[in-house]
């Protein structure tokens, strides 16, 4: 069964999502864990792309755009949809549900402190509660 964490920011901006997503991913990859991360546009994911590379001084966190030319084999995955060779652990900043669920271990969603992300963050709840998904809430 899956299981769905939910982690809802105190605040909406772009640099604390993209904050929580690179800690997020920083534990998964500590873990041993693959991680794709779905964003809501191709602006998100270039900012993405810049805070993986300088979230920590003294490394980067290794990572392919989908789309950025031949593909290479990175432990993260950034895109807009779901990409086939996915799996391991999704981190969803966007307000769509990721595609091929069955695909992960596990799936993180991001969740920004506006009303139009809680409320979409209330639909994927409730699909992913009748699907029988274990769920989680996190106040980040």
């Amino acid at each position: 069964m899956l299981r769905v964490d939910f982690y809802i920011l105190t605040e909406n901006t772009l640099d604390a999502r993209l904050l929580a997503v690179c800690k997020l991913t920083n534990k998964a990859l500590a873990n041993g864990h693959r991680v794709y991360i779905q964003l809501e546009s191709e602006d998100e994911a270039e900012a993405c792309d810049d805070w993986l590379w300088s979230y920590k001084p003294e490394s980067f966190l290794a990572h392919h755009r989908v789309g950025d030319g031949r593909f290479i084999a990175a432990p993260i995955l950034i895109a807009l949809q779901t990409p086939a060779e996915s799996d391991g652990v999704c981190v969803n900043v966007s307000m769509r549900q990721p595609q091929g669920l069955a695909q992960f271990q596990r799936l993180l969603e991001v969740v920004g402190n506006d009303e139009a992300s809680k409320q979409a963050a209330r639909h994927r709840w409730q699909h992913y509660k009748q699907q029988g998904f274990s769920l989680e809430k996190h106040d980040l």
